[in-house]
């Protein structure tokens, strides 16, 4: 009786709840459910016994042929493997449970029974699943340190040439202004002559726009790899540093550039006037307002959707602000209070880690700020950034507000 009890015990201690199925003739003729099941299930013995279905039931589509299969293999006496799988509680939500199934036979070895051992594994496969994404997010961030590495050696090939095609593009383009007089005045006394092929009163025009474009072009290929190339740099992490919110946004904005003007035609940026320095991490509230941009483009479904860039200053808080706002698909308000969580995202079909909000509200919060979203569905959402000034300051007035 003491070795019973034991074992009851110890039964009691590896399994949340136990069931019982009696077997006649090679089918189920009769089911018990442990007192257990009603904290597992929702349901008691008695919702069983009433409807003999209600287990099936509960087991979402996906997973019910790989019950059933344990199943027969348990009326057939079969030994066979535990199963992991998902039932839906009655209250709705979905759980994980393990079935360790024991069969009991007769002196003639058919099957008479079959006990099943459940054990709820839910928070086992929440936290399996959150160690997956930990282990990615591990393997994603050693790709991007190797990634900033070779970012910064290709940018900075790509500088070199850039900076022979940009001088002398500058040449030319002096040479090409101190000639033109001479050419107009040969043109005026004359008459039209050939240059590269063409008339040279078609062509004129078409020259100093080529080299106007040029150099464009190469001004604007150095600042890409400048940006690169200060992006990629090895972060100190100090947060002493004078730092101009209008740089960081326009940097950021450099970096984005081609997700921008491939994401929407509607683009706009504000940049507030007289907006004082404050002390901080230039290179990781550049990583902030990067990322808010990135969903602030990736929440439009077509080009014809804005996205609206702002900085400010105010008075009244001593604050320097930053501003992200856009007319995207919004974020629904049961998501919304998740939103900064580690690993949370709406994203995930799309690649996202659930990463970039929670790191940028940390970094936001380490330079003694806040980051505030606000969104309705299919309206948009805002990104408000505010950061301390150490000192007051004088301007305020003409600042634009979001």
């Amino acid at each position: 009786m003491e070795l019973e009890e034991r074992y009851a015990k110890l039964i009691d201690y590896l399994t949340d709840y136990i069931y019982t199925v009696r077997i006649q003739d090679g089918a189920a003729v009769e089911t018990y459910h442990g007192p257990g099941c009603v904290a597992i299930t929702g349901y008691t013995s008695d919702d069983y016994q009433a409807n003999p279905d209600l287990w099936y039931s509960m087991v979402p589509r996906g997973d019910r042929e790989k019950v059933l299969e344990q199943a027969r293999r348990a009326l057939a006496g079969e030994r066979g493997e535990p199963l992991e799988h998902r039932i839906i509680h009655r209250d709705g939500t979905t759980r994980w449970i393990r079935n360790t199934i024991v069969v009991t036979k007769g002196d003639d070895g058919t099957p008479v029974a079959y006990d099943g051992l459940i054990n709820d594994i839910t928070q086992l496969k929440k936290a399996s699943a959150e160690e997956a994404i930990r282990q990615q997010q591990l393997i994603q961030a050693d790709k991007m340190a190797s990634l900033g590495v070779l970012v910064s050696g290709i940018a900075h090939e790509i500088n070199n040439p850039t900076n022979f095609i940009l001088l002398n593009a500058r040449l030319f383009s002096r040479i090409w202004t101190d000639i033109l007089p001479v050419l107009d005045d040969y043109h005026a006394h004359n008459g039209d002559f050939s240059v590269a092929g063409m008339p040279y009163s078609s062509s004129r025009d078409k020259l100093t726009q080529s080299l106007d474009g040029i150099l464009q072009g190469s001004d604007r290929i150095q600042n890409i790899t400048r940006s690169l190339t200060e992006y990629a740099k090895h972060d100190g992490a100090t947060l002493s540093e004078p730092v101009d919110i209008n740089k960081v946004v326009a940097m950021a904005i450099a970096i984005t550039e081609n997700l921008i003007s491939r994401s929407t035609e509607h683009f706009r940026v504000d940049f507030g006037a007289g907006i004082p320095l404050i002390r901080g991490n230039a290179q990781q509230l550049e990583q902030v307002i990067i990322n808010l941009i990135t969903n602030a483009c990736q929440s439009l479904s077509s080009r014809s959707g804005e996205v609206r860039v702002l900085t400010y200053s105010s008075r009244e808080t001593n604050a320097v602000g930053v501003v992200v706002k856009d007319s995207g698909g919004g974020i629904r308000e049961s998501d919304l209070k998740y939103i900064m969580d580690p690993f949370f995202t709406t994203k995930r079909d799309r690649g996202g880690t659930g990463l970039g909000l929670s790191v940028s509200n940390n970094i936001v919060k380490s330079h003694g700020g806040s980051l505030v979203l606000t969104s309705e569905p299919n309206r948009g959402t805002k990104a408000m950034v505010s950061l301390p000034v150490l000192q007051a300051h004088s301007t305020d007035a003409a600042q634009p507000r979001p």
